[in-house]
């Protein structure tokens, strides 16, 4: 936050009265950027104001919204900044200028060309930590007077109290729109792929994320199945300041080929259910889930709408994952190679859960709470010989087993505690594997279990669902996950 110029208590005051300091933080979208520019517009005396949401890297805007002559504009289009806002972008320092140096390109210009009736102006960077996410400028001093250092400070603390604000919200319109409309719509913060980061390695790629989506650097995520792939990459969009808009996951290993070329594709019919994944990320994050799995003549599609993306200058965000060999694939032919080196600009490894034994544990509590909260068990923790078995076991599936063998635990345990006889159908299946894959052994049990209940209340879910102490929808949930036809 800047502050230099001695501010009066008056002024001060005086900014604490704005909408933004009086309620107007718990507002969204259009309606906070409208607030955050009337804000500072009372703040500093000012006859206009603009605020950019830009790529430091690409000194592009992202968004723009301004006010001029008591209207709000906002502007979605990735365009070049004015020279004075991509000065402080550039630099994430302040600047005031009172007579606009029109030879160094530093006037004050909405964006399409928009004008303001004004001489000068003090512009802000919008920073988190760091992070520089934008500009907020305030334009023409009413009256005709100068700006004077002390306006300067009262803007960058609408600009410190605003972009933290701006983060939070889009934060939670992400994960609102998500619960609304579905993951096909988008992505979000999922409950069954949460983002712990308890061990040191994982705390290290939370901050590699936040450092990685202040740029549009396409990024490829590596690691094994069941790692946490698809929870980072949501990372780096929740932090970005794509965040407001669309996270769209496309599963490359989708079995059926024609569904998975309509979902990168579009259809034909125009509609929005025609819309191909680029579209619908317009503004966000575009994620190919398990990339390395396309067939070829898909991969060459894809392709051709990348390079078409990159000449018409499409403002999305491209994220890409893979459990295989990229490289490999590639020298053997199996993977384009142009494709590959658009994808691989910066790649980012999780290793597997084995390799960080701190996050077993904070997952496993993460996930008994949340499966003890569906069926409705009071179950605290773990015993001592489960906390061991948790720590000891192989999870060669990673997070995805992990949760199925919680969710096994939960199911045939009793409260207060899991045990580790509870978590694992034979104890020495963790260690040996040779017995099979802890979900399978699990699913085995979950739809024999749910087989027999539904015999035994004549295919009625509701008492069937009472019988086993958990919620209707939950029922229904693991019904069609495990293919059960009541």
């Amino acid at each position: 936050m800047y502050i230099s110029g001695r501010i009066l208590p008056e002024k001060l005051a005086a900014l604490i009265t704005t909408p933004l300091f009086t309620g107007g933080a718990s507002a969204a979208g259009d309606t906070l950027l409208e607030i955050i520019l009337r804000s500072s517009m009372q703040a500093v005396d000012s006859t206009a104001a603009c605020l950019f949401l830009a790529d430091k890297m690409l000194q592009k805007a992202q968004t723009a919204a301004y006010i001029c002559d008591d209207t709000f504009y906002r502007v979605d289009a990735k365009k070049e900044l004015p020279a004075a806002a991509a000065w402080v972008l550039r630099q994430n320092e302040p600047l005031r200028m009172n007579t606009p140096d029109a030879e160094n390109g530093f006037t004050s210009n909405g964006m399409d060309g928009t004008p303001y009736s004004a001489s000068g102006f003090i512009a802000v960077p919008l920073s988190i930590g760091d992070a520089c996410i934008g500009v907020l400028e305030a334009v023409g001093k009413q009256n005709g007077g100068d700006f004077s250092e002390s306006d300067l400070s009262l803007l960058g603390i609408v600009a410190g109290y605003a972009a933290p604000v701006y983060r939070t919200s889009c934060a939670y319109r992400l994960y609102a729109d998500a619960v609304k409309y579905g993951e096909q719509r988008g992505g979000y913060i999922s409950k069954e792929e949460p983002f712990i980061a308890a061990s040191p390695v994982m705390r290290e790629k939370l901050e590699l994320c936040k450092q990685l989506a202040s740029s549009d650097i396409p990024v490829l995520i590596v690691g094994e199945n069941g790692v946490g792939k698809a929870s980072v990459a949501r990372q780096l969009h929740i932090h970005s300041r794509r965040a407001a808009y669309p996270f769209i996951r496309v599963n490359c290993a989708e079995p059926a080929e024609e569904l998975l070329a309509h979902r990168l594709f579009g259809g034909e019919d125009g509609s929005t259910a025609g819309e191909d994944c680029f579209k619908q990320a317009g503004g966000g994050t575009l994620f190919l889930d398990e990339a390395a799995v396309l067939p070829l003549h898909l991969q060459k599609k894809l392709l051709d709408r990348i390079l078409a993306l990159e000449q018409s200058g499409g403002n999305i965000r491209l994220i890409a994952s893979t459990a295989r060999d990229l490289e490999r694939l590639t020298r053997e032919g199996d993977f384009l190679s142009e494709l590959y080196g658009r994808l691989n600009v910066l790649p980012l490894y999780i290793p597997p859960l084995r390799q960080r034994k701190e996050d077993i544990d904070a997952l496993a509590q993460f996930f008994l709470r949340q499966t003890a909260q569906e069926i409705r068990k009071p179950f605290s923790g773990f015993s001592e010989d489960a906390q061991a078995a948790l720590q000891n076991a192989e999870w060669k599936e990673n997070i995805r087993e992990l949760k199925n063998s919680i969710e096994y635990g939960c199911l045939n345990g009793y409260p207060p505690l899991i045990t580790a006889e509870c978590l694992f159908p034979n104890h020495t299946a963790a260690f040996t594997g040779e017995l099979g894959s802890l979900k399978n052994a699990t699913d085995i049990f979950k739809r024999k279990y749910i087989r027999t209940v539904l015999e035994t209340t004549g295919g009625n879910q509701t008492a069937a669902a009472s019988i086993m102490g958990i919620q209707r929808t939950y029922l229904s949930r693991l019904m069609k996950e495990l293919n059960i036809k009541n």
